[in-house]
């Protein structure tokens, strides 16, 4: 029931309140790595939503379908009040058909993602999946890259040590032994 203006409005809002929910959690101090990995991963979440509603923000503008341009005639028309009254009367229709619709107002949802970060649950403090020789990243784990590496066909058998001496110098392996299997 939402016009394209609402839309558009509602957009720019949340756009608006995940730049700040950003700027809070980026100021907000932390102790500890787990708490910087978390805060880096919520940040990364909430820059990936900003750029969806972005990008949706900018197709509503783009208006290809020309429903924009439409509505913005019929409120700027010269029947603007009759306009207006129509849509009125479909609020109210609306709210008589779903007389006990619940809205959750979008500053909830970002009172809560402040709550989170300030009561950490336990779900909410292991954001991250490390295993347990990198001790919740403050160490790089190579081991699976290294089996993987040494099963290839073709490729010699390093021990864990001089493999990671030498994992990041892709140029000293021949292009004919970089087939699909040493590329997975």
């Amino acid at each position: 029931m939402e016009t394209i203006l609402e839309q558009q409005r509602r957009y720019h809002e949340e756009r608006e309140r995940l730049l700040d929910a950003k700027t809070k959690e980026m100021m907000h101090k932390k102790t500890t790595l787990r708490e910087q990995i978390n805060s880096d991963h919520r940040t990364r979440a909430m820059l990936d939503r900003y750029m969806d509603v972005s990008s949706t923000v900018r197709e509503a503008y783009e208006d290809k379908d020309g429903m924009r341009k439409d509505e913005l005639n019929a409120i700027s028309g010269p029947n603007e009040f009759a306009e207006f009254y129509n849509r009125l009367k479909q609020i109210k229709e609306f709210h008589r058909k779903h007389p006990n619709e619940i809205c959750v107002p979008m500053s909830m949802e970002f009172d809560e993602l402040v709550k989170a970060r300030e009561n950490p649950t336990e779900e909410t403090q292991n954001m991250v999946e490390f295993s347990d020789e990198e001790a919740y990243g403050r160490y790089l784990d190579l081991h699976d890259c290294y089996r993987k590496f040494v099963n290839l066909k073709g490729a010699e058998k390093l021990e864990y040590i001089s493999y990671l001496s030498s994992f990041d110098q892709l140029f000293d392996i021949s292009k004919d032994r970089k087939n699909a299997e040493y590329k997975k």
